[in-house]
């Protein structure tokens, strides 16, 4: 699991071992010491007692031994367990392993075909063939109806088959080799949308995360407001709006709290999806996400889109498909031997003597050419020639709007990042002003009024920055997918 840390929980001979040291000597020697009737009730509980321990023991060991607590820490190490346990990534290499394998099955018309054979026939009726009688000395103009054979015939040999030349069957195996790296493309293609999306959930619950250490703070001090609220509002120093106002202000923080819990729990359960995980798994990320940003990135530093690439091999499989149609008026030759030994009786049984078989062998060559098919050869032609053509459109279209798209991507994300950075700037000041106003308000400095101003603005400040964060690092997720 590379740097992923497994944490399993207490096993059942941990249980046994505990139970073993004496814990039962100890009970039962208690027990003896009752007299009496007493003494048996308490044996006749403890007894009850076991037995439903034993009885639940496994099953609490189960439940135990299920639970899994996965620690991830770092971006790279979720990226390396995704990959190795995502269902969806694993089926993608299987597809892309199946493919080989049909390609070395197509590659089977380089060899000859050997199979063996034996047959036994028996001849009901034998076929009759008329003579002339003048061979065995009848009259001119007589004939005799001859039967040539014998009933029962047998026949064991072995036959070889060789496609001399048969294009057909040599388009058809490039066209498998373009589906392993078909399968290898695709493969590729969901494994930078894998890291993308795990990258996504990743940050966004980092930002999530560290936004509820943020709402918890503002929740002490929103709270604190609202207690020394009451109390000037009971002292007459401050009306109705004012403590309203503050309350308002500890429901705001309480709803964003909520928010981002939300947030959180919505992000950890995503990974576990992209990560193969179970629901009763327990996944640790990193426990601090620092403000420091992303760097600036420039379109040439993406690797090619996989768009592209798909586009590409769709090209060379169109242009095989002509070819492979093209193959359909081109004659096939083939070469054909058989030697084998055959035995013919008027009884029913089988004599294994040498003199009792004959040979029989032959060798031949099978053209075979197309001359009409109905028109349907020419209409898959051109029906081919159409699809290459689509084929080459796509990829002329792939590559112009996956230029635009990188540049858009690039130009988003760093304004994105100019964003973040001011907001984050802004966000810091307005920290500084609530923390200071604080202070002049609780020394009676100045009025809750103008605190509950500056606070609302460092509270519109903090999720300003926030949700600013969490742009820049959706673009981010997205371009290092494509970078490493």
């Amino acid at each position: 699991m590379g740097l992923s840390t497994l944490i399993p929980a207490p096993g059942h001979n941990q249980l046994k071992e505990y139970i073993g040291k004496g814990f039962l000597e100890k009970i039962m020697m208690r027990c003896c010491l009752f007299n009496g009737s007493r003494g048996s009730k308490i044996m006749d509980r403890f007894i009850v007692l076991l037995i439903l321990l034993c009885f639940n023991l496994p099953c609490l060991v189960s439940a135990q031994d299920s639970l899994r607590s996965v620690e991830i820490l770092s971006l790279q190490n979720a990226w390396s367990m995704a990959f190795e346990h995502n269902p969806d990534y694993q089926n993608y290499k299987l597809n892309q392993e199946k493919a080989g394998i049909d390609h070395k099955a197509s590659k089977s018309y380089r060899f000859p075909t050997i199979s063996a054979s034996i047959n036994a026939q028996r001849n009901m009726d034998l076929a009759i063939t008329p003579l002339p009688g003048e061979i065995f000395g009848l009259p001119e103009g007589t004939t005799i109806d001859a039967q040539f054979g014998q009933v029962y015939a047998y026949n064991a040999g072995i036959a070889l088959s060789k496609n001399i030349f048969d294009r057909q069957a040599i388009v058809q195996s490039k066209l498998s080799k373009l589906d392993v790296q078909m399968t290898g493309v695709q493969r590729e293609a969901y494994g930078q949308l894998l890291k993308q999306q795990v990258s996504l959930h990743y940050y966004a619950a980092l930002i999530a995360r560290r936004s509820i250490a943020l709402n918890q703070s503002d929740l002490a001090v929103a709270d604190s407001i609202v207690f020394l609220g009451n109390q000037k509002f009971d002292e007459g120093v401050i009306d109705v709006i004012a403590l309203n106002q503050a309350k308002i202000n500890l429901n705001t923080v309480k709803q964003s709290q909520v928010n981002h819990q939300l947030l959180y729990d919505q992000s950890v359960s995503e990974l576990k999806k992209l990560l193969g995980m179970r629901h009763t798994d327990t996944l640790r990320l990193p426990s601090k996400l620092e403000y420091k940003l992303p760097k600036y990135y420039y379109a040439e530093e993406l690797l090619v889109d996989p768009g592209i690439t798909l586009a590409l091999v769709n090209e060379q499989q169109a242009d095989l498909q002509v070819s492979l149609r093209a193959s359909f008026f081109l004659p096939k030759l083939t070469a054909n031997s058989y030697y084998g030994r055959q035995q013919f009786r008027d009884d029913f049984g089988v004599s294994f003597s040498d003199n009792a078989w004959t040979n029989f062998s032959y060798l031949s060559l099978d053209l075979s050419i197309p001359i009409f098919s109905g028109f349907a050869n020419k209409n898959h032609y051109k029906a081919s020639k159409v699809s290459q053509q689509v084929a080459k459109n796509e990829l002329e279209n792939a590559r112009l709007t996956a230029s635009i798209n990188d540049q858009q991507l690039i130009n988003e994300y760093n304004y994105s990042l100019e964003n973040a950075q001011v907001a984050l700037e802004t966000f810091e000041l307005f920290q500084e002003n609530s923390q200071l106003s604080y202070q002049k308000f609780t020394d009676g400095l100045i009025s809750l009024d103008r605190y509950l101003g500056v606070f609302e603005d460092y509270l519109q400040a903090e999720s300003a920055f926030l949700n600013a964060l969490s742009g820049t690092y959706s673009y981010y997720s997205q371009i290092i997918s494509r970078t490493e």
